[in-house]
């Protein structure tokens, strides 16, 4: 089990190359990148990946970095799919006794970005 997990990987709009990691923070998740850093609830996460996740086929193969969150899995999954020109990278979300879901990593990380965000935001004091 790995203890940071890259969740995507970017271009800024400099030509910067910028990446997204979790890390445990006891029972919560930590997403750092160059912008921002903040822990989230077990809670926020699965809604996250309830939200956006749809059923992985069972036949996909599981494997590789992940973190374990109160007896859940969040993973980074490598996957070329054969409709697609060329892999793409998701981040899958397994639950004890329930189907695994995945979510584009792209999509999923900016949820999780703009809740560390909006939580930073609200904790700041108010400059006026």
């Amino acid at each position: 089990m790995a203890t940071r997990l890259l969740l995507d990987e970017r271009i800024l709009g400099d030509g910067r190359h910028a990446r997204t990691y979790a890390a445990l923070d006891g029972d919560r998740l930590q997403i750092s990148d160059d912008e921002a850093t903040g822990v989230l609830s077990f809670l926020a996460v699965d809604r996250v990946m309830c939200k956006y996740g749809l059923p992985l086929d069972a036949s996909i193969r599981l494997d590789g970095d992940m973190l374990e969150l109160e007896g859940c899995k969040l993973r980074r999954l490598r996957y070329h799919a054969p409709v697609d020109a060329e892999a793409r990278d998701y981040l899958v979300w397994e639950k004890p006794g329930e189907p695994a879901l995945a979510v584009i990593a792209t999509h999923a990380t900016a949820a999780l970005r703009y809740l560390v965000l909006r939580l930073q935001a609200e904790r700041a004091p108010s400059e006026n």
